[in-house]
């Protein structure tokens, strides 16, 4: 008898194992398209710049993670004045699929982070950084977007920058779409013939900015700086019972137009 009971159980099996329930993907995806973006330093009198790295990835089929680091120094010159920046652009075509069937629209999130220095000395100019901005449109109709404001130190003052805005959503069905996303990190020196020390704005990791340029004894020595820059995250979910946030049931013609 137990013979018996053990042979069911063992021809049972196989079937039990196939009975498992396959595993689930995402139910919307994002798929990658047409890219254009520059990073563009401008230089005038004793300066700097670096980083300058626009780095798109995809970690994960419903999401696309957007970074943009640069560091922007200007110092003394004798006859003329010291400008440096670095202007980032960048332009993502990217399509949203559905792989369920039973979706019929997706809520997208758009959620942006801020991250860097800017420091200034007495009698040595200014540094500034942004705004940083990211709008997610479909043709020439803004959709959503993200704006994080601009900040400027002179004369002494130091700032640590530490933002976050979002999440912000909307309601898309399938198409295609694109992601445009600004940022600008600066810094100016009068001329002079005074040996002063550097204005600089910094928001890209080690080793971007040269340690020449900042003394041991700088306000944020020993910073962790392998966040800086502005990072955008666009994610998207089924929005299945519709269920969304209020300006999912907006339709495109009301939207803001660039």
């Amino acid at each position: 008898m137990k013979k018996w009971l053990f042979g069911i159980v063992v021809a049972a099996l196989p079937s039990l194992v196939r009975a498992e329930p396959p595993t689930v993907g995402p139910q919307v995806t994002i798929t990658l398209q047409d890219r254009n973006s520059q990073a563009l330093p401008q230089r005038q009198g004793f300066t700097h710049t670096g980083g300058g790295n626009i780095d798109v990835t995809q970690p994960a089929p419903d999401t696309i993670v957007i970074s943009m680091t640069g560091v922007a120094v200007a110092g003394a010159h004798p006859i003329k004045d010291s400008t440096a920046a670095m202007i980032f652009e960048l332009d993502q075509l990217f399509e949203i699929n559905f792989e369920n069937p039973k979706v019929k629209r997706a809520k997208v999130t758009l959620e942006g982070r801020l991250i860097g220095l800017l420091r200034t000395h007495p009698g040595s100019g200014s540094a500034a950084q942004g705004p940083a901005h990211a709008a997610l449109a479909c043709g020439n109709v803004e959709l959503l977007a993200i704006e994080m404001p601009s900040h400027c130190v002179t004369g002494g003052e130091n700032l640590s920058v530490n933002m976050h805005q979002g999440p912000a959503a909307v309601g898309l069905v399938a198409g295609q779409y694109h992601l445009h996303q600004t940022f600008t990190v600066s810094a100016a020196h009068p001329r002079t013939l005074k040996m002063c020390k550097a204005s600089s704005s910094e928001f890209a990791p080690d080793p971007a900015l040269d340690p020449l340029w900042i003394s041991y004894w700088e306000p944020f020595h020993g910073a962790l700086k392998k966040d800086f820059g502005f990072q955008v995250t666009l994610k998207i979910s089924p929005d299945i019972d519709g269920n969304g946030p209020e300006q999912l049931g907006k339709p495109m013609a009301a939207a803001k137009r660039r």
